[in-house]
């Protein structure tokens, strides 16, 4: 009797426990979307297919541009970014970089800093779980970037941005990449095509084709629904 007895407790326990775990789970409250870590992917070559068109997007740098160094460890500020909010939230207040002709070719902390963000930008808007809504947010975001990046330049005093012309570039293609049922009406598929390459591409970013992709970005943007 005693031995039946304990069986009885000890599965009461067990189903008491096993309650309380249960419920734990349930008044957790839910993540939101934007505040899941970043992705950091992917990094090399992707195939995506959209309405019968394929596209290669390539996410890795040219030589040129990974000797810069950009993915190391810069500041304790930049460290704090870890969610797609933070990412956006930090590339407002950005702005681009221009160094003395004087100076080396390897970029100050802002440049590099300014480059990354765009980079980890152009890969969460690759994602699936990444929505229109905010992808056309910081569609508005890098065009008007970009066009900063070649406001004021006078080449015989200052190095263009070379590298964040590319991030741009290639940030703005991957945005228009995803959406491509609505910008197939402001972009050919070959433009966007030899934009989604332009970061694995040795040659600098020219300012004309800069400035049609940017074009494309803002017809896009004043007719999306």
């Amino acid at each position: 009797m005693k031995t039946k007895t304990l069986i009885i407790i000890s599965s009461f326990m067990l189903l008491l426990t096993s309650c309380q775990t249960s419920n734990k789970e349930i008044i957790e409250p839910p993540v939101e979307e934007n505040e899941t870590p970043l992705l950091l992917e992917p990094t090399g070559e992707v195939n995506i297919t959209i309405e019968n068109e394929t596209f290669m997007v390539d996410f890795r740098f040219d030589f040129i541009c990974e000797q810069l160094r950009i993915f190391e460890v810069l500041t304790d500020e930049f460290a704090k970014l870890k969610t797609r909010n933070d990412l956006i939230n930090s590339y407002t207040t950005l702005r681009p970089v221009f160094l003395p002709s004087f100076s080396s070719l390897w970029p100050d902390n802002g440049e590099r800093i300014f480059a990354r963000v765009e980079y980890m930008l152009a890969q969460e808007c690759f994602s699936n779980y990444c929505d229109s809504k905010t992808r056309k947010e910081i569609l508005m975001l890098v065009v008007e970037k970009q066009r900063e990046k070649w406001s004021d330049y006078e080449r015989d005093r200052y190095i263009s941005p070379f590298c964040t012309q590319k991030t741009g570039v290639f940030l703005m293609s991957v945005i228009l990449v995803k959406e491509w049922e609505q910008t197939i009406k402001f972009i050919d598929r070959a433009t966007l095509q030899q934009a989604l390459l332009c970061l694995n591409n040795a040659d600098s970013i020219r300012e004309d084709f800069s400035n049609l992709i940017v074009e494309c970005s803002e017809k896009f943007l004043a007719n999306s629904k």
